[in-house]
C-alpha cells in the first residue's frame, strides 16, 4: 500500500511539475497570436504601374512576405498581411534585392489597401507611389461610389467622365480624387487630358456600378504611346465600405 501511495504521489508531482512548465508557454503563444491578430485583418494589393521597374517583391518590418513577385500591369488582388509593423518595402526580384520603395505610414487594422507602384525606378520617381485606403463612408441608397487615380508617368492633369458627366476634373499624376457618388447603372467611363477637353484618350466600356459599393478607376501606361507603355485604365472594387469617416 506504501508503495502505491507513493508511485501516486510521483505520478501527481510529475503531472503538477509539466503543467508549471508548459503553461507560460501557452500563455506566451497567446500573446504573440495576440500581437499579430490585427495584421491579420487588414489587406493589400499591389499594382505594378512603373514601366522600368522590373519583378517586385514585398517585405514588411523588413522581413520578405512571400515568394510572390509583382510585375508591370499586374493585380495582385487583395492579400491579408502578416504584420502591420512598419517599414512596408518592394524590392528587386534578384538574388541581390535592392530596395526601390520605402513607405514608414503605420497601416490600420481591419482595412484594405491598394499600393499603386508609380512613376520610374531610373529617375527615382518611383519614390512617390501611392499607398491608398480604400475604405469609405456609405454612400446613400440607390447609390455607389467612385474615385479616380492618375498613375500614368509623365502624363498631363486627366479628366474622368461617368457617361458625359464629371467624376474627376484634372487630375495631376500621382494623385486620388475623393469618392464621388453616382446612381447604380452602367456607365462608360472616358478619360481625356485636361488640356484636350474632345480628345478621349480611353474609355472603360459598360461598367455596372451596385449599390453601396465603392470602386476605383486608374490609369496605366503612357498617354500618345502605343508600345508595351500605351496609355489606358483599368476598374478595381473597393467593398470594404465603413459608416465612419475615413
Amino acid at each position: 500500500m506504501a508503495k502505491q501511495n507513493k508511485s501516486n504521489f510521483l505520478v501527481s508531482w510529475c503531472l503538477f511539475t509539466m503543467g508549471v512548465l508548459v503553461l507560460p508557454f501557452i500563455a506566451s503563444c497567446g500573446k504573440g497570436a495576440n500581437a499579430n491578430s490585427s495584421g491579420l485583418n487588414t489587406q493589400l494589393q499591389i499594382i505594378n504601374l512603373s514601366p522600368d521597374a522590373l519583378p517586385l517583391s514585398l517585405y514588411l518590418n523588413y522581413i520578405k512576405e512571400s515568394t510572390a513577385t509583382y510585375t508591370y500591369t499586374n493585380n495582385s488582388g487583395y492579400f491579408f498581411l502578416s504584420t502591420l509593423q512598419p517599414p512596408l518595402q518592394l524590392r528587386t526580384a534578384t538574388t541581390s534585392p535592392t530596395n526601390v520603395l520605402t513607405i514608414t505610414n503605420t497601416l490600420l487594422s481591419n482595412a484594405k489597401y491598394t499600393l499603386f507602384v508609380t512613376g520610374f525606378k531610373s529617375d527615382s520617381s518611383i519614390k512617390n507611389s501611392i499607398l491608398s485606403l480604400d475604405t469609405a463612408t456609405l454612400p446613400a441608397i440607390g447609390r455607389g461610389k467612385v474615385r479616380f487615380v492618375n498613375a500614368s508617368p509623365s502624363s498631363p492633369a486627366l479628366d474622368l467622365k461617368a457617361n458625359g458627366t464629371a467624376v474627376a476634373d484634372s487630375l495631376p499624376f500621382n494623385k486620388v480624387s475623393l469618392y464621388v457618388q453616382v446612381p447604380v447603372g452602367n456607365y462608360n467611363f472616358t478619360i481625356n487630358a485636361n488640356r484636350t477637353p474632345d480628345k478621349i484618350e480611353t474609355t472603360l466600356l459598360n461598367v455596372t456600378i451596385q449599390d453601396g459599393r465603392a470602386y476605383t478607376i486608374y490609369t496605366q501606361g503612357i498617354v500618345g504611346r502605343t508600345d508595351s507603355v500605351a496609355f489606358g485604365a483599368a476598374v478595381l472594387t473597393n467593398n470594404l465600405l465603413l459608416k465612419t469617416t475615413q
